[in-house]
């Protein structure tokens, strides 16, 4: 029976989601390989194999379609292993990437260093040429400095190039020859050209963008190449796509080409799949966390729409094309716990990663981490962990507390262990108000969508933090973001800045610019095998009161039918309300301007439909295991340990207990309950209310 998958590479373990055309699932983890990711998924694959009964090669001749989410470029740019970059761009504008925006990014830190340049100043070649702000030639390009910088970076071993040129968005035809150019002498070289990545204003941005595009598309392109070599040497002969940033999946061929926007690659498939399961309980307002094994990831939904943001950041570094809105920590269960030398216990950000690993793993690994921290307290079966593939040592974890935290603090091992886990909430809370309090959203009016491999044994306790009433763990939540790609759409956007005052915006150019993105959408789609019945476009565009810095974007309807004035009255009325919205205040009276139209092309794909269960009653004694004490609020509690595999629709489990999923644990503790809904996710809620109440306690209707 043909199969898809879903494979998400972390920091610590690598995730595989396989779903048949039934919509039976089953997950399997492996151990990440840093030094060769590609093999950790090869091993992933070989076991997901073993458990069909299938040698390798016959189960993979079954997969029709692979979704990877991959952390190489990620790891790359945080870790500086980028490739050796040179930048051609307009001369007198050489310090330009640089300089970055001009203004001091953390207001109080005055002595903060930038992050390492991308691309070195002696490898930055000013090309003499200029396009007006009009897009019209004021200098023409000089191709004889085209070819000294070439020169240059011959002699210095270039890799990767990359070309951002001034006004380049309004008129590419400088870049385009530069690009010939480079292209003629040195055939080896990346290439990332501006106008083709991100033709849109603010130079500083752009350049950012491009020059990341450069530095990680050859790490890219060496690991797709040494991936899909060993993929059709194992005899898969299905599709493989690549989950981009914002949210959605291209080709390897497209993803070589577009290599920044797979920074997110891995996380962006998580808001994905909380989407997907909230709507199953007819659930629009959700906050979606991941907590792996290396970093902890929070997202929101509001009103059943993805956020997006154009102002990311990546270990300091700008990112200008759209991903969605995420907020990364480093705190997962690999996280390292410590005691600074003020005598203050921190977690993270640093992580015991997948080599040597949390000192209980038994791999060489001696720092505490979050993980020891909850398997001293109770929250783990030692034996079970893995699905009992991987045997936890609590011995070597109550060793590494000790020597590391406990003795430094004064504490015993527990109260230690104790203050780790209270510590990493704590880190994780935060993160959660940046993306909600801070941003003017009430956590408490969204659903807690809780996955990641250590996500469900600390998701109470942040949900207790900020207030919400209903935490929803999937069942595949262990492979949160693996089962995300598989619902994710063919996606890709085009971008063209246009600056004008919107009242005076010339119509025929506005619509001839979104003719011709239309059109590329509709073509790349149709080039990827998307018919037309299942094309979607969407326009939006970034609007700002005159003088403003930054933009709001606002989505209009669009069949492809020509603007006319009655639309740009809509924007107009939309952007006011948006404005308000946002920062309490509109200006009527104020001119508006229109800086930049987005289109974006969907290719809608098959999402796999969850088989629903039979109802199985609500007592769940025929799926308990044990009893063990777990620490709750200060002392051990006696809790009852569920299997997960046993409990069915409608068993209500009440804490303090345990429910034990092949790859992660749900604690509740004695303030809270849970219910197995028809489709065999979990949804917990405090003891006080009723699963009823919890729901109406979050925006947008109840099923």
């Amino acid at each position: 029976m043909p199969v898809k998958i879903g494979i998400d590479v972390g920091g610590t373990f690598t995730d595989l989601f396989v779903v048949d055309a039934e919509g039976r699932s089953r997950s399997f983890k492996v151990l990440t390989t840093p030094d060769s990711p590609a093999e950790g998924v090869i091993e992933g694959l070989g076991k997901a194999a073993r458990a069909f009964d299938l040698t390798l090669e016959a189960f993979l001749r079954g997969v029709i379609l692979i979704v990877h989410g991959t952390t190489i470029t990620t790891n790359a740019v945080l870790a500086h292993r980028v490739a050796r970059t040179g930048l051609l761009t307009t001369e007198g504008f050489r310090d330009l990437l640089h300089m970055r925006r001009g203004i001091r990014e953390t207001y109080y830190r005055s002595k903060i260093d930038p992050p390492p340049p991308l691309v070195p100043r002696a490898l930055i070649a000013p090309i003499r040429e200029r396009i007006d702000r009009d897009g019209n030639v004021a200098i023409p390009l000089d191709e004889r400095s085209v070819a000294e910088a070439l020169d240059l970076f011959r002699r210095n071993g270039v890799e990767a190039i990359a070309i951002s040129f001034l006004f380049s968005f309004l008129n590419p035809a400088h870049e385009a020859r530069a690009r010939d150019l480079c292209a003629r002498a040195l055939p080896d070289c990346y290439l990332s050209v501006g106008s083709e990545i991100l033709p849109q204003v603010r130079a500083y941005e752009r350049h950012s963008t491009v020059a990341l595009n450069a530095a990680v598309g050859p790490p890219l392109d060496a690991y797709l190449r040494d991936l899909v070599e060993r993929l059709a040497r194992n005899g898969f002969e299905g599709e493989l796509r690549i989950m981009q940033s914002n949210g959605g999946v291209v080709t390897p061929e497209v993803s070589r080409r577009l290599a920044v926007q797979t920074l997110l690659s891995g996380p962006a498939a998580g808001p994905i799949a909380g989407l997907f399961y909230g709507r199953q309980r007819g659930i629009d307002q959700l906050m979606t966390i991941d907590m792996g094994g290396t970093s902890f990831d929070v997202s929101l939904v509001r009103g059943g729409a993805l956020s997006l943001t154009s102002d990311g950041e990546l270990g300091g570094y700008r990112i200008a094309t759209q991903s969605l809105d995420i907020v990364s920590v480093g705190a997962g269960g690999g996280s390292i716990a410590r005691v600074d030398g003020a005598g203050v216990l921190k977690v993270g950000p640093a992580s015991a990663g997948a080599k040597p690993g949390p000192a209980c793993y038994g791999l060489g690994g001696d720092q505490p981490t979050v993980t020891d921290a909850d398997l001293i307290l109770g929250y783990l079966n030692p034996l079970r962990f893995c699905g009992g593939e991987l045997a936890l040592d609590a011995r070597r974890a109550r060793e590494a507390v000790e020597a590391r935290v406990a003795r430094p603090l004064g504490l015993g091992v527990v109260e230690a262990a104790w203050g780790i886990y209270n510590v990493v909430n704590a880190t994780m809370a935060n993160a959660m108000r940046v993306l909600s309090v801070r941003r003017g959203h009430d956590p408490r009016e969204f659903a807690l969508v809780a996955a990641g491999g250590a996500g469900p044994l600390h998701a109470e306790m942040l949900a207790r933090e900020l207030g919400i009433s209903l935490i929803l763990v999937p069942r595949e939540s262990a492979v949160f973001c693996g089962a995300g790609m598989l619902m994710a759409d063919l996606k890709h956007q085009f971008v063209r800045s246009l600056p004008c005052g919107l009242a005076r915006a010339d119509l025929d150019r506005l619509n001839r610019t979104l003719s011709a993105m239309a059109a590329e959408g509709t073509a790349t789609l149709r080039a990827e095998g998307v018919a037309k019945s299942e094309t979607r476009l969407s326009v939006s565009f970034d609007l700002r009161y005159a003088g403003q810095f930054n933009e709001i974007e606002i989505e209009l309807p669009y069949a492809g039918a020509p603007l006319g004035p009655a639309d740009l009255e809509r924007l107009h009325a939309a952007f006011h309300d948006r404005h308000d919205a946002l920062f309490g205040y509109r200006l009527p009276l104020e001119h508006v301007e229109l800086i930049t139209v987005r289109l974006t092309a969907l290719g809608m794909t098959e999402k796999p439909l969850p088989k629903k269960l039979a109802w199985a009653g609500s007592d769940p004694a025929s799926a308990m295991l044990e009893e063990r004490p777990a620490y709750f609020d200060g002392r051990f509690v006696p809790s009852r340990v569920y299997g997960a595999s046993g409990l069915g629709y409608g068993h209500r489990v009440t804490g303090p207990a345990l429910i034990e999923l092949p790859a992660t644990t749900i604690v509740l503790s004695p303030a809270f309950q849970g219910e197995v809904d028809e489709v065999g996710n979990f949804l917990l809620f405090p003891r006080s209310l009723e699963l009823d109440e919890a729901l109406t306690r979050v925006r947008g209707a109840p099923p």
